[in-house]
C-alpha cells in the first residue's frame, strides 16, 4: 500500500491533511475528505476497512515494538512542549496496533539493553551521539530535530515559515527595533536556526538591519525570559526594543517584566512566543504566538518508523509540519 506521503503527492495536499482525514477529525472541509477519499478507492483500499494512518491493514503493525526514546521521561512529561509529543507517540502506538514502548536513555549512559529487542525507535530530547549510535544499524525517527548524517528521518516543525510571518507582521505595524530571545544555538535545520533564518529573511525583505544586539540572550525559562527581558526594555525609550519574540516560556517572563517596569502591551513593546504552549492561552494579556502542531509531531515519527520497516533502503528524509501565526493580545 502507498504511504501518507504518496497519498498526499497524489491529492496535492499536506501529509498531515491526509493524515487528519484517516483519522477522522472534524477539521477538516467535507470538500477535501471527498477528494481524499476518492484517491483511496483509486489505489485500491478496501471499503470500510481499519487502517493505520500510512495506509496498511492494521494487522501488518501488531508484530511491531517500536521504543520512544528520551533523556529521562520523567523530565519530558513535565515539559510543557515535549510533553504532548510524548503522550502522542505512546497513544499513537496504540492506535496503529503496535506497542510502544518508553525507554530511557541518559546522557552519560551506555545503549539501554531494551532497544536490542525493539523494531525501531523515536527520539525524543536525546542526545545526538545516541540517535548516531542507534540509527546506523537500525531503524529511527526523531521528532524537532534532523541530521541528516544521523540515518535518521526527522520529524520537525517549520519554524521558519511561522517566525517569517510572525516578524512580518510586526514589521507591517512599524517595528523597527525587534530582539530575539534565543534558545541555545544549534546546528543544521534545530530550532534556533531556523527561528533564526525565518526573522532574518523577513527584516532583510524589508531592508531592515537588526543590528549587532539583534540575538539579544539566550533564554528557555520564564525567570530567563524575564532577566534579559528587564534589562532590555529598562533602556530609554528611543534605545529599548519595541517588540520581543522567543519561545513561549521566556516570552512569558517577558511579559512580567514589560509588566513591572510599567510599559503596556503591546502599545510599548510587543512580545510574540514560539510553540503555542497551554500557558500562553491563559495570560493576561494572551500571548501572540507560532503555533507547532506538538501532538501531530509524535503521531508522524511513530508512522514514519512503521513505514521505514517496509522501505528500509530508501534515504532519509525531513517531514515539515507547517507552523501558523496566531496573532493573539501581545503584538
Amino acid at each position: 500500500m502507498p504511504s501518507l506521503h504518496e497519498i498526499a503527492a497524489a491529492t496535492g495536499l499536506s501529509p498531515s491533511t491526509i493524515s487528519r482525514v484517516l483519522r477522522g477529525h472534524g477539521d477538516v472541509s467535507e470538500a477535501t475528505r471527498q477528494q481524499v477519499q476518492k484517491e483511496l478507492r483509486r489505489l485500491g483500499y478496501p471499503q470500510g476497512g481499519r487502517f493505520s494512518r500510512r495506509g496498511r491493514p492494521s494487522k501488518v503493525s501488531r508484530k511491531a515494538v517500536v521504543a520512544v526514546v528520551c533523556s529521562e521521561h520523567a523530565a519530558v512529561r513535565k515539559n510543557p512542549f515535549f510533553a504532548p509529543i510524548l503522550s502522542a507517540a505512546l497513544e499513537c502506538g496504540a492506535e496503529l496496533g503496535l506497542r510502544a514502548e518508553p525507554i530511557d536513555w541518559p546522557d552519560h549512559a551506555a545503549q539501554p539493553p531494551d532497544l536490542d529487542a525493539v523494531n525501531g525507535a523515536v527520539f525524543i530530547e536525546t542526545q545526538l551521539a545516541h540517535i548516531k549510535a542507534y540509527a546506523q544499524k537500525n531503524i529511527a525517527a526523531t521528532v524537532d530535530a534532523f541530521h541528516p548524517s544521523s540515518g535518521a528521518d526527522g520529524v520537525i516543525a517549520d519554524y521558519r515559515s511561522g517566525i517569517f510571518d510572525c516578524v512580518a507582521r510586526l514589521l507591517a505595524k512599524g517595528h523597527r527595533r525587534i530582539a530575539l530571545l534565543s534558545a541555545a544555538r544549534g546546528g543544521g535545520d534545530g530550532f534556533f536556526q531556523q527561528v533564526y533564518d525565518g526573522a532574518r529573511r523577513a527584516l532583510d525583505l524589508e531592508g531592515v538591519d537588526p543590528g549587532p544586539n539583534f540575538v539579544a540572550g539566550q533564554a528557555t525559562t520564564p525567570s530567563e525570559g524575564y532577566a534579559i527581558a528587564q534589562k532590555l526594555l529598562a533602556k530609554p525609550a528611543g534605545e529599548r526594543p519595541t517588540a520581543l519574540f522567543g519561545s513561549d516560556h521566556p516570552m512569558l517572563g517577558a511579559l512580567r517584566a514589560a509588566h513591572d517596569l510599567g510599559l503596556r502591551v503591546p502599545q510599548d513593546v510587543a512580545v510574540a512566543g514560539v510553540d503555542d504552549i497551554e500557558l500562553g492561552q491563559f495570560s493576561v494579556p494572551r500571548l501572540s504566538t507560532v503555533r507547532v502542531q506538538k501532538e501531530l509531531l509524535g503521531q508522524l515519527a511513530v508512522e514514519r518508523v512503521l513505514w521505514r520497516m517496509t522501505h528500509p533502503r530508501t534515504p532519509v528524509i525531513r517531514i515539515l509540519l507547517e507552523c501558523p501565526y496566531i496573532e493573539r493580545d501581545t503584538c
